[in-house]
C-alpha cells in the first residue's frame, strides 16, 4: 500500500521523483511538483475570474450553498497552496537523509539481534503487518468512496469540464491527507525501530529475572576503559585467595539468593530446590568469553539516540503541514455538522446543489478526522515505545544483575541514558511547530474548542433565511 501511495504522490507532484537518488535529472525530479501547482492555481483563477465552472456561480445554488462552496474552495486553496510550497523545501535532502539513517540503524539493529540470539521475532512483525495493511486498506476505501461521490456529483453538473471545479473542490484535500500518509508512514516506521530495541531491552532484563543470572562471568573490559585495572587479592577466612570484585560478587549473590528462598517459602513452591543449595564461595569464577545480551548495552544506548534523532528530522519535515491540515479539518468539521443539522436536517431534498455541498464536507469532515486520528495515535505509540525502553532499563538497574556489579561502567550509562531520555522528553516531542503536541491531548483540545463554536453557531435562526430562499414555506 505504501508503494501504491508514493507513485500516487508523484504523479500529483507531492514527493519527487528519484527521491532516493541523490544524483538525477532535477528537472525530472522535480517537473511534476511544478506542474500540478500551476494547474490547480489556472483551473482556481478559471473559476473565480469567469464564474463559469464553480457551483456558486449556478442559478440553482441559493445563498446557504454559495456560503458553504466558498469557504470549501478557499479553505481548500490556503490548504494544498501552503503543503505544496512546504513540499518544495529541501524535499529530496529528507528523503536520502532518511533512507541512509534508517539503513546505518537497521544495521546495527540486526548485529545487536544476532548477539543476543534474537531471529525469532517474525511472528511479531508479521502480526504488526496485518494491523498496518488492514488500516491502509480501510483509509483507501474511505478515500475511494469519498472521491467517487464528489465526481460523479460533479459529473452530472458540468459533464466533461468536472475536471476543472474537482480540482478546486476535493483535489486540495486529497493531497493533504497523502502528505499526513506519508508523514504516518515514517513515524510507523520510527515506531517499529523503538518496538525492536525494546525487544533486545526485555532480553536484557529476563535475563536478570533468572536465579542464576549472576553465575554468567562477564567482560569487564568496555569501550570506556582506557587500562587494565589492578585487582588486589583478598585472603578469606579459611585460607582461600579471591579478588576483589569476586569477593564482592559472592556477597551479593549469596544476599540475592537467601532473599529468593524467602520468597519462594512464603509461596509453597519447590522448584529449583537444587540450584538453591550452590556454594557461592566455594565456585570458581571464570571469565566468559561468549556472547551476552548484556554486551548490547553500549549499542542500544547508541540505537535509542539515533532514532530520537531520526524523529527530530520528520517532525522537522512534517510537522509544519500538520497546522495546514489541522486547521482544515477543524473548520470542516465544524461547518460540516451546521449544514447537517441546521440546514440539511429542516430542508433537506429541497435542492440537489445544497444537499451536495452539505454531504461533501460531512464525507470530508469523516475522511480528514480518520487520517488526523491515526497521525495522533501512531506519534503517541512512538512516544510511548521511546519511553518504554527507559523504563526497561530502569527496571533492570533494580534488580542489580552481576553485570552492573563487576563493571560500574554499566550502570553508569544506564542511570546516564535514563537521566538524559527525561531531559529529552521535555524538549522534543512530535508537534506541529510548537503550536500543539501530536498526542490525544490535541483530540480533548479540538473537541473543547469545537464545542464552544458549534454552541454558538447552533444558536442562529435559519428560519428567515431559508424561507427568502424559497426551501421553506
Amino acid at each position: 500500500m505504501i508503494q501504491i501511495m508514493n507513485w500516487f504522490s508523484m504523479v500529483i507532484g507531492l514527493i519527487p521523483l528519484n527521491r532516493q537518488q541523490s544524483e538525477t535529472n532535477f528537472i525530472v525530479d522535480y517537473a511534476m511538483m511544478y506542474i500540478v501547482p500551476v494547474l490547480y492555481i489556472a483551473c482556481y483563477l478559471l473559476i473565480n475570474l469567469s464564474q463559469v465552472f464553480g457551483l456558486c456561480f449556478l442559478d440553482a445554488c441559493n445563498s446557504v450553498c454559495k456560503l458553504s462552496n466558498h469557504l470549501f474552495m478557499h479553505l481548500g486553496a490556503f490548504l494544498y497552496l501552503t503543503i505544496t510550497l512546504m513540499s518544495l523545501y529541501r524535499r529530496k535532502d529528507f528523503f536520502l537523509q532518511f533512507d541512509e539513517r534508517l539503513n546505518a540503524i537497521d544495521a546495527d539493529v540486526q548485529k545487536c539481534q544476532r548477539l543476543a540470539e534474537m531471529d525469532k521475532v517474525k511472528v511479531t512483525a508479521v502480526k504488526h503487518s496485518v494491523i498496518y495493511h488492514f488500516t491502509w486498506l480501510f483509509l483507501f476505501c474511505v478515500f475511494t468512496f469519498a472521491l467517487y461521490y464528489d465526481v460523479r456529483s460533479l459529473y452530472l453538473t458540468f459533464g466533461h469540464f468536472a475536471f476543472i471545479p474537482f480540482m478546486v473542490s476535493s483535489f486540495p484535500y486529497l493531497a493533504g491527507s497523502i502528505i499526513q500518509g506519508e508523514f504516518i508512514y515514517h513515524v510507523s516506521v520510527i515506531s517499529q525501530r523503538f518496538e525492536q530495541i525494546n525487544m533486545l531491552f526485555e532480553k536484557i532484563n529476563q535475563e536478570a529475572r533468572h536465579r542464576h543470572a549472576p553465575l554468567t562471568v562477564f567482560d569487564i573490559e568496555s569501550e570506556g576503559k582506557k587500562e587494565r585495572k589492578t585487582i588486589t587479592p583478598i585472603t578469606s577466612m579459611d585460607g582461600r585467595t579471591k579478588f576483589g570484585n569476586e569477593h564482592k560478587l559472592a556477597g551479593e549473590m549469596k544476599r540475592q539468593v537467601g532473599q529468593q528462598k524467602n520468597d519462594d517459602d512464603e509461596m509453597d513452591t519447590s522448584n529449583g530446590e537444587d540450584e538453591d543449595d550452590f556454594d557461592y564461595d566455594n565456585a570458581t569464577i571464570t571469565e566468559n568469553t561468549g556472547n551476552t545480551s548484556e554486551a548490547n548495552l553500549p549499542d542500544l544506548f547508541k540505537l535509542h539516540d539515533k532514532i530520537l534523532s531520526l524523529s527530530v528530522i520528520t517532525n522537522g519535515e512534517f510537522g509544519p503541514q500538520c497546522v495546514p491540515y489541522m486547521a482544515a479539518c477543524f473548520v470542516v468539521s465544524i461547518f460540516g455538522i451546521f449544514l447537517e443539522t441546521k440546514v440539511n436536517f429542516i430542508v433537506g431534498g429541497k435542492s440537489q446543489l445544497l444537499d451536495y455541498m452539505t454531504y461533501l464536507y460531512v464525507i470530508w469532515s469523516f475522511t480528514t478526522m480518520i487520517v488526523a486520528y491515526i497521525v495522533l495515535r501512531l506519534c503517541c505509540n512512538a512516544n510511548n515505545h521511546s519511553k518504554q525502553s527507559a523504563m526497561i532499563v530502569h527496571e533492570i538497574m533494580q534488580k542489580k544483575p552481576a553485570f552492573m556489579l563487576s563493571n560500574d561502567l554499566f550502570y553508569n550509562k544506564m542511570k546516564s541514558f535514563t537521566l538524559q531520555f527525561l531531559h529529552w522528553e521535555g524538549f522534543f516531542q512530535f508537534n506541529g511547530i510548537g503550536l500543539f503536541a501530536l498526542d490525544y491531548t490535541f483530540i480533548f483540545s479540538t473537541v473543547s474548542a469545537a464545542t464552544s463554536y458549534l454552541i454558538v453557531l447552533l444558536q442562529f435562526d435559519m428560519t428567515a433565511i431559508l424561507r427568502n430562499e424559497g426551501l421553506m414555506s
